[in-house]
């Protein structure tokens, strides 16, 4: 998912950050232009001609990276609700009762939920989406043990 265009003081046009859900580091652009990359920092073309080092930190379950600039954080998008970011993580609950398989499955839920966190639907319709991949990933994993117990016997 890409991020809103963000003018910082000193930069030379907008910073535009595309994030993966899972794994990878955030690729950032100004003014289209991609930013070279050097261990976690990024090296951003300045107003004046020169270099601008900036870190990008990403929580995990909050899709919108924070940009600090010059010792200055900002933000690249609204914050996420708490409960939200509690129905992002909940599906690997399931290795708490499924073992391996429960991780596996629920790691798949929490991939979809962290998708469904990069969209840009209302909370309430993200809400709902990730209690409908909550109920789908118990719904697998039930499926699939069942599938394998049926299979071992």
């Amino acid at each position: 998912m890409n991020t809103e265009p963000l003018n910082v003081a000193g930069v030379a046009g907008p910073i535009v950050i595309a994030t993966k859900a899972f794994f990878g580091h955030p690729a950032v652009t100004v003014g289209g232009v991609p930013a070279p990359r050097t261990g976690r920092r990024y090296a951003l073309p300045a107003v004046d001609g020169g270099v601008v080092q900036a870190t990008v930190r990403n929580v995990l379950a909050d899709p919108y990276p924070t940009v600090e600039v010059n010792g200055v954080q900002h933000r690249t998008g609204p914050p996420m609700p708490i409960f939200l970011r509690i129905l992002v993580l909940l599906p690997i609950l399931l290795f708490t009762v499924g073992g391996i398989l429960g991780a596996l499955v629920g790691a798949l839920g929490v991939w979809a939920n962290l998708t469904l966190a990069h969209t840009r639907m209302t909370t309430a319709v993200k809400a709902l989406a990730m209690v409908g991949v909550g109920i789908g990933t118990v719904i697998v994993w039930l499926a699939v043990a069942v599938a394998l117990n049926a299979a071992l016997s």
